[in-house]
């Protein structure tokens, strides 16, 4: 690695082009990428796996990780106006969030379709962040005429995460102090390697974890910093791959794997494979976060018409037989499987097309082929047996499968150790 060097993201031999973007952690993920493998998540390159992605996500569950989930689009929405635009967008009362306080939330279209997902929380009285896949001119069509600016921030700042039940305690080695811990959703600014570094308690892993915001320029000495902590603990970098199946082993979805965008801009996600699939928030199990106690929002007269129908898609989770679907044996578990399949999977009951998969994969886990299932809510029922028509080398086979529920295993992000 001593004739390559990384220069604000961009990683080039000398007097060679560039090759591509990194984050603004790259000066330390490119040397620990021992498969050299590499994944493009929208602007940037990120490590796929850095060693073996089981063994990266058992630090998850069993220890602690550290992933870089800088790609992530974030945007600030700052202005006199900041708090109406965010409560005209979002279905839940922005009125109510604190400062230092985090929503998730989808944001939706006129028809009730969900343009977006993510965290939205306030850093003050007129000013909010958002997180999440890409969406700025969306953003910045519905400021129009507004005495609001939104401005993109993605590159400013890296995000580290930290997750497993050991992140407390090498979250509070690295701080070198004791500190109160965070409720669930909530932010705060402590200091790490004598940089600032914003920690949310936040995680998309379903595990207790952290998002440490560092500005760019601070991101080597916060990872070191971070790292070296963790060593008594057992802790090492988790990639992408593991982050994705750590994410559908708690039940969250992605935007371009899991539904469409109803938005104008393109997903994050290196393949948008969900081609037509856009849902409303009812269809992906995320109507609890539509508040129609508050006042008028984007959407709202269709989502509630969905809601009083009923007719929607119920999101579920289903356990499919790998064997019947052509899993080639890695020891006693499916080597060929083990890559989430973000194309959409039609599911029958019988001769009916009753919904489809997204997200399939073999979870080291639970050891079993989960995925998502979006059905038709008559087939939703915990324990249905249904059939997967699955692609095998050119043709197409009948796979069983049953419903169950999601997430597929305890979570433990909200608890306090």
């Amino acid at each position: 690695m001593d004739d390559v060097k990384f220069i604000t993201g961009l990683t080039a031999a000398e007097g060679a082009a560039s090759t591509f973007r990194g984050t603004p952690f790259v000066e330390r993920t490119a040397p620990l990428n021992h498969n050299a493998l590499w994944m493009r998540w929208d602007r940037n390159m990120v490590v796929d796996a850095y060693s073996d992605m089981t063994d990266e996500l058992a630090a998850i569950r069993t220890a602690v990780a550290m992933g870089d989930m800088s790609p992530l689009s974030k945007y600030v929405i700052s202005g006199p106006d900041a708090e109406k635009l965010m409560d005209g967008l979002i279905p839940r009362d922005i009125k109510k969030l604190q400062v230092g306080q985090i929503y998730y939330a989808p944001w939706c279209d006129a028809e009730g379709f969900v343009v977006g997902d993510g965290l939205v929380f306030r850093l003050d009285e007129k000013t909010f962040r958002v997180s999440a896949d890409p969406g700025f001119s969306w953003w910045k069509q519905h400021a129009e005429g507004l005495d609001v600016q939104v401005t993109d921030i993605t590159d400013a700042y890296g995000i580290l995460t930290l997750q497993g039940p050991s992140s407390r305690d090498v979250l509070e080695t690295a701080i070198g102090s004791a500190f109160e811990e965070l409720p669930f959703s909530r932010l705060s600014v402590v200091t790490i390697a004598g940089k600032a570094v914003e920690i949310l308690r936040q995680g998309f892993t379903g595990e207790h974890g952290y998002e440490l915001w560092v500005k760019a320029k601070d991101a080597t000495a916060v990872w070191d910093s971070v790292e070296e902590a963790g060593r008594p603990y057992g802790i090492r970098p988790a990639g992408a791959w593991a982050l994705d199946v750590a994410r559908l082993e708690a039940g969250l979805l992605i935007v371009g794997y899991d539904y469409t965008s109803a938005g104008p801009d393109h997903g994050g996600a290196g393949i948008q494979a969900a081609g037509k699939f856009r849902a409303s928030p009812f269809d992906l199990g995320l109507g609890r976060l539509i508040d129609f106690k508050k006042a008028d929002f984007l959407g709202r007269a269709a989502l509630e018409r969905i809601s009083q129908a009923g007719a929607h898609r119920q999101l579920v989770g289903l356990e499919i037989d790998w064997k019947s679907a052509g899993g080639g044996l890695e020891g006693d578990a499916p080597g060929n499987l083990r890559r989430v399949r973000w194309y959409p999977v039609p599911v029958f009951c019988g001769s009916n097309e009753i919904g489809h998969a997204s997200s399939v994969a073999w979870s080291p886990s639970v050891r079993k082929l989960i995925g998502f299932g979006h059905l038709r809510r008559e087939f939703a029922d915990p324990g249905t047996r249904l059939t997967l028509k699955w692609n095998n080398d050119g043709g197409v086979i009948d796979v069983p499968a049953r419903v169950v529920e999601t997430p597929f295993l305890s979570l433990r992000r909200a608890a306090n150790k």
